[in-house]
């Protein structure tokens, strides 16, 4: 009787322990079917070897096998040993095939890993929106006043026109995408300024300097992408990666023909009606606008933002948080006999959550002080009485008169806080200062309580004025 070579159906589902069949010619290997303890036949694409048997799993055996598993029943184990045969003759042997195998499997490891790193950095990748907005959150996280200024300029300039620029990576943006924002500006109508008034921009209005102040803010806003994107905390905190190379806004020139700031001084006459003014006002608007003057000018953002907690009987506490401190500064000022009569009634009813304050529960806002000025100024000139002015002048007349009554610039720089330069200024220096500070207020609040009395003797002061250019177009 001839010897069968192939497995009948029966003996192929019956296995007990191990059997097998030929796969096509000679040297194509064998189909080995084996029953596991659990009951079920495994099949095996074996392959002799001069260094013994060498078998590759096809998969499991069953009549009627279910979809989406290893299960197959005779012919399609058949058909897959039949195709291990043949990849196996190619590869030179089913050792080099699994080597082969076993290397295909890591490169695509390798390759899915790169997609997702890839996707996980293109998740990460910051958007022009996400630039302006970290910026944003900087200048807020490090205690800057102009960060809500900054915001709604980047809305209603940026944001607002230009939503495609908005979602480019931060990285694609160019010098000419800069130039045609500004550009949008420059040609954009003026908002809030009266009924009425539809003048495109120029220098006849604020438009230029909205522009050149949007530029400054953007070139600051790529300055800091450019240095956190090799901050150790972004990548500890899984930060935006905005990979910027070079800053866009570097080359924009300034925009010509920008208001400068207005910082003339006001004569000593003119302050001098500016103060019988403001102590005609009712309280608490009369002591707040003349604490900021006796004091010497502050930035109004600092001194109404002090709490009771930074008031004691002979000093008031500010913080200085403006130019790049990372914190901010203690600015101590002396509370002289003076300026502590003029908090008298702040200090009596304590309204709010420091002594320059409105209302409960909050500290003065600064509009409201800022408006307070800016209608002196409009009332004082309507009259004849002074120029318009505001509380820009204001701080610039401080300085100003203060330097006539022979108060040094250095003791100036340690009452207003100026900017410290120079490794021994800011790093090491952190004395007060504070009978320097005491002696220049006691000797500028008798200077100013002359001038509110309308005495002139001291009013012979020269004043740099500031010639304007004309707005060549």
């Amino acid at each position: 009787m001839a010897k069968r070579i192939r497995l009948t159906e029966m003996e192929a589902y019956n296995v007990k322990g191990k059997k097998s069949e030929p796969i096509g010619s000679r040297g194509k290997g064998t189909l080995t079917l084996e029953r596991k303890t659990a009951g079920f036949i495994n099949g095996y694409y074996r392959e002799r070897t001069n260094a013994g048997d060498k078998r590759i799993a096809l998969g499991t055996l069953a009549k009627n096998p279910r979809p989406d598993t290893s299960e197959m029943d005779l012919d399609t184990m058949r058909l897959a040993a039949l195709r291990m045969a043949t990849a196996s003759i190619a590869a030179g042997g089913l050792e080099k095939y699994l080597q082969q195998e076993s290397a295909q499997k890591a490169a695509t490891a390798a390759e899915l890993e790169r997609v997702a790193a890839q996707a996980a950095l293109e998740a990460r990748r910051g958007t022009f929106g996400d630039l302006l907005d970290t910026y944003v959150e900087h200048l807020e996280k490090a205690g800057k006043v102009s960060h809500r200024a900054v915001a709604n300029q980047f809305k209603a300039h940026i944001k607002d026109y230009h939503p495609e620029l908005i979602l480019r990576p931060a990285a694609l943006i160019e010098p000419e995408d800069i130039q045609f924002i500004l550009s949008g500006v420059l040609g954009r109508k003026p908002k809030g300024r009266g009924v009425g008034n539809h003048a495109a921009g120029g220098a006849s209005n604020d438009m230029r300097s909205i522009c050149n102040n949007l530029r400054l803010s953007l070139q600051a806003a790529f300055s800091h992408a450019v240095k956190a994107h090799l901050s150790p905390e972004r990548i500890a905190h899984s930060g935006k990666v905005f990979a910027i190379q070079a800053n866009p806004v570097r080359d924009v020139p300034a925009v010509h023909g920008a208001k400068r700031a207005n910082t003339e001084s006001l004569t000593p006459t003119e302050l001098g009606e500016l103060l019988r003014y403001l102590d005609k006002l009712p309280e608490p608007k009369r002591a707040i606008t003349n604490a900021l003057i006796y004091f010497g000018g502050q930035r109004m953002t600092q001194l109404c933002a002090v709490p009771w907690t930074a008031v004691t009987d002979d000093t008031i506490c500010l913080l200085d948080a403006k130019g790049r401190k990372e914190q901010a500064w203690e600015h101590l000022l002396p509370i002289t006999e003076r300026i502590s009569e003029i908090l008298t009634p702040l200090v009596e009813h304590r309204i709010g959550a420091g002594p320059f304050a409105f209302s409960e529960d909050s500290t003065a806002s600064t509009s409201t002080i800022i408006k307070t000025f800016s209608e002196a100024g409009r009332e004082l000139a309507a009259s004849g009485k002074t120029r318009t002015f505001t509380y820009r002048n204001v701080r610039v007349t401080a300085e100003t008169l203060m330097a006539h009554q022979g108060i040094s610039s250095e003791i100036r720089a340690w009452l207003l806080s100026h900017g410290r330069s120079g490794v021994q200024s800011k790093h090491y220096d952190r004395y007060a200062y504070l009978p320097e500070k005491r002696a220049a207020l006691e000797r500028w609040g008798r200077y100013l309580d002359t001038l509110a009395k309308g005495d002139n003797s001291s009013s012979n002061v020269v004043l740099l004025t500031r010639h304007k250019k004309s707005d060549e177009r």
